[in-house]
């Protein structure tokens, strides 16, 4: 798919999500080829929360991971 498809796809959904009634819209998307899209609409303090939520999020999220890695493999002592 190219850039410009997908490009039109998340327009497209963006316009529906309004018609809908959703009024603040961040939608990022990117792919291993390079493709890197920011979409935003709305009041810009809606979008400042949603994008800020967001990153705390998935920095949680990620967090979480590590530290469910960490507990699965466990650490080794070194203190021997």
């Amino acid at each position: 798919m190219t850039d410009e498809v997908i490009l039109a796809k998340i327009d497209a959904f963006v316009e529906e999500l309004k018609e809908n009634g959703v009024t603040d819209i961040v939608i990022a998307a990117g792919n291993d080829e390079g493709f890197f899209s920011v979409k935003y609409a709305g009041d810009y303090r809606g979008i400042s929360y949603l994008a800020m939520s967001s990153l705390m999020n998935i920095m949680f999220d990620s967090m979480q991971e590590i530290a469910m890695e960490m507990k699965d493999d466990g650490r080794t002592d070194y203190g021997q």
